[in-house]
């Protein structure tokens, strides 16, 4: 007998239209599909922070957008990212911000008393930045003697514009303050009043104009490496301590400029090896005509129409200029000879130090190698910074391409300008997180195209709000109901629960899954993911509503863990397990803590309400108390004061059905509490506005009403106006005799039937 056989197995077709990632890669400025060199490995080379100063809400913006691409990159497509961010801890910022301010710190520390030399000396600096920032706008040019008349127009908002100088109000803002120090200064000098106090106070408010003053005539004292160096290590824990607070996920290696010099140099010499860098004067620099001349390379891909633009050119190569003649004026900076005041190290060439774009080369290359499938950074980078990495390192290697996709991220602006530090128009990380969540930070950024402008405002800041408070209530009301659901004895009645409307939810839940998988697909796409998980919250808690009384619970754990993992994805929650090992599982001896741990607080408050509800209820009825009320406040005292302590929520529902029962932070709930207060406050403050205006306007109608029908034509106005009236007081004829109109008469009528009342309402008043 035949040995049986299987029927043919029907292989199921793919569809065509499935969607693929597709990024904006600025290599192409289109959407181009993604395919690593690697299978599913991902090496990926971000540009981190230059550490001068503290971060604010556009790094915010940069740094949260990667995190959350890679997140999406990591959690969701579950490619095996390898992402390598570095520190410029050396660079012409660091170098003068840190310099100036052990500088300044080191002038006030020693100036004790308030002397003419002083005021004089930083008079001096004053004058010589007002010439040296404002000079062309002063009249005469380059002459501080002219600054009132700019103050004028400054005032009269008749300056340049934010687009013809970024800075003047900034200068403006800082030369005013410093100027009105030095007179003050002055008066106090000239009353004796001239203590380290008062030196203190003149050096704070002058510090902008000042320091650079001191920066000039002072720079060359400066040559304890150690103090660019700790002023650089201080900001970058600044930076990680904000980027924690933000759940920003650390980079998988991390690169200091500062730790990677023998390779920098090592990097420059092959560039000089393969002829398209030259030694000027102990600076290197690299030959960007001989590099564009040649056929295999091509000089600023990203943007070959900057390629000329000087202003970005001399932008990139820093403050502190190289030394040495360039070949072209386009030329830019592989390594820097070093001048005095100027961290240095040793190379072939003397002492000198990094250019600011062959650091990140260098470091991606000894990282990565000569091929990485991503490289990022902020939209403003593309042009010199990127260009120029992309030039020396396909110098280096000799290749045609050394990134293959090109990610920049849209900048965050402030009023319509770009925040930045440069402009002193920032919201610092720690000041914005004083006021919002990290979460709706994030959540911000996710309701908006991340390669796109943002504008940082109030509105987009409430609309994150709102979408954060959606996503926690209903989460946490779904875990209620399934703990609720869990606590009752199981009842088997022979019936499932997967009805009409369980399908339709579960299958507009599979329709938004799609949607979500398209849109991140697409661009990471975020808005519109965060649109349809919106849709998706919105009818679940449609369905809640609907079924309160026997919703299925594998309905709404299977949308609740979808949200909740999304969440995650996106890091608006915080990662669920730890990064190292397993989950501890809550028991005796565990990690959790002892049975007598976690539940004596909870069984101490229970025994602490028992004891006072039997302490009311031995209480007798001649002790003049309302049990009830007593009760009820008693109820709340525990709802809103003692299990917040402990972290629970208890949110009453309608006649019959019991509380909610949720846990969450005490921070959370006082703020929840804060904001009910707050609008409860603005609700009764309303409220007794309506009620002021209400009572004002009755008061204004009794005013009014005082006046008598029969005499309410007959004062000043109505002599003007009539001559002659009937025995009510009502206008029949005008001034000049003529009978009043029935149109007329009509509306005398209305508005004397008005009075009537108004004056029997008047009179009723009196009586009260």
């Amino acid at each position: 007998m035949a040995q049986p056989k299987q029927p043919e197995w029907i292989k199921p077709k793919v569809a065509h239209d499935a969607p693929v990632l597709k990024m904006n890669n600025s290599m192409t400025h289109s959407k181009t599909e993604f395919v690593p060199a690697n299978g599913k490995q991902v090496n990926w080379y971000t540009c981190g922070p230059t550490v001068y100063d503290k971060s604010h809400l556009g790094h915010a913006r940069n740094y949260i957008t990667f995190d959350i691409i890679r997140r999406i990159m990591e959690d969701y497509f579950n490619y095996d990212v390898n992402y390598v961010m570095n520190i410029t801890d050396i660079d012409d910022k660091i170098i003068i911000t840190a310099r100036s301010h052990f500088l300044f710190n080191q002038k006030k520390a020693s100036t004790l008393v308030l002397s003419p030399e002083l005021i004089a000396e930083v008079e001096q600096g004053w004058k010589d930045f007002v010439e040296s920032k404002l000079g062309k706008y002063l009249i005469p040019a380059k002459d501080a003697a002219g600054f009132p008349g700019l103050v004028k127009l400054f005032e009269e908002k008749k300056g340049p514009s934010f687009t013809d100088e970024p800075k003047f109000e900034m200068w403006m803002k800082a030369s005013i303050a410093a100027l009105k120090a030095i007179n003050t200064a002055k008066t106090q000098l000239a009353a004796g009043k001239g203590d380290k106090a008062a030196v203190d106070i003149l050096l704070d408010e002058v510090r902008d104009v000042y320091a650079s003053a001191l920066d000039k005539a002072l720079k060359h004292t400066v040559t304890d490496h150690a103090i660019f160096r700790d002023f650089a290590r201080y900001w970058e824990k600044d930076y990680f301590k904000d980027m924690d607070a933000l759940n920003v996920r650390r980079p998988d290696v991390l690169t200091r400029v500062s730790e990677y010099v023998p390779e920098i140099i090592t990097f420059v010499e092959q560039i000089i090896k393969n002829g398209y860098a030259y030694e000027s004067e102990g600076s290197v620099y690299f030959n960007t005509f001989h590099f564009d001349k040649d056929p295999n390379h091509f000089y600023a891909k990203l943007e070959p129409w900057s390629a000329s633009n000087m202003k970005l050119l001399q932008e990139g190569e820093g403050d502190l200029a190289a030394g040495g003649e360039k070949k072209n004026a386009a030329d830019f900076a592989l390594w820097k000879a070093s001048k005095s005041g100027e961290p240095a190290w040793d190379s072939p060439w003397g002492a000198g130090r990094p250019g600011w774009h062959i650091e990140c080369s260098a470091m991606a290359g000894d990282v990565i190698g000569e091929k990485m499938d991503i490289h990022s950074g902020g939209s403003d980078l593309a042009f010199p910074h990127h260009d120029n990495e992309l030039a020396q390192s396909e110098a280096h290697y000799n290749c045609k391409q050394w990134v293959n996709y090109f990610l920049h991220a849209g900048h965050l602006h402030i009023e319509g300008q770009k925040m930045s530090k440069s402009l002193k128009n920032f919201t610092s990380i720690a000041d914005a997180l004083e006021k919002n969540t990290a979460a709706q930070i994030r959540i911000m950024f996710l309701l908006h195209s991340w390669d796109a402008v943002l504008d940082y405002k109030q509105a987009s800041l409430q609309e994150a709000k709102v979408f954060e408070a959606a996503i926690n209530n209903f989460l946490l009301n779904v875990k209620s109901i399934v703990q609720e659901s869990r606590s009752k004895p199981e009842n088997l009645t022979g019936n499932h629960n997967f009805h009409q409307s369980e399908k339709e939810v579960y299958a507009l839940f599979q329709q938004k899954q799609a949607q979500i998988h398209a849109a991140l697909c697409d661009n990471f796409d975020t808005s519109s993911a965060m649109n349809a998980l919106r849709d998706m919250i919105t009818a679940t808690n449609t369905y809640i509503k609907k079924n309160s009384d026997n919703p299925s619970i594998d309905v709404l754990l299977k949308v609740s863990k979808y949200v909740s993992k999304m969440m995650r994805t996106f890091g608006v929650f915080k990662d669920e397990n730890p990064e190292i090992g397993f989950s501890a599982v809550v028991g005796e001896g565990a990690a959790g803590g002892s049975v007598e741990e976690i539940a004596g607080p909870y069984a101490r408050l229970l025994a602490s309400f028992r004891d006072r509800v039997r302490e009311l209820a031995r209480r007798k009825p001649a002790d003049g108390l309302n049990l009830n009320s007593d009760l009820l406040q008693l109820c709340d005292k525990i709802r809103d004061e003692e299990l917040v302590d402990l972290n629970v929520s208890l949110d009453d529902r309608e006649e019959g059905k019991p509380a909610l029962v949720k846990f969450i932070d005490r921070e959370t709930i006082l703020k929840q509490r804060e904001e009910k207060r707050v609008a409860a406050a603005k609700a009764a403050a309303e409220k007794e506005e309506k009620k002021r205006a209400a009572a004002a306007a009755e008061a204004e109608k009794l005013a009014k009403g005082k006046v008598s029908p029969s005499e309410m034509f007959k004062d000043e106005e109505g002599k003007k106006l009539y001559s002659e009236w009937d025995d009510k007081g009502i206008p029949t004829k005008d001034t000049e005799g003529k009978e009043i109109s029935k149109t007329g008469a009509k509306k005398l009528i209305k508005l004397w039937e008005a009075q009537v009342k108004l004056h029997e309402k008047y009179l009723a008043s009196l009586q009260k």
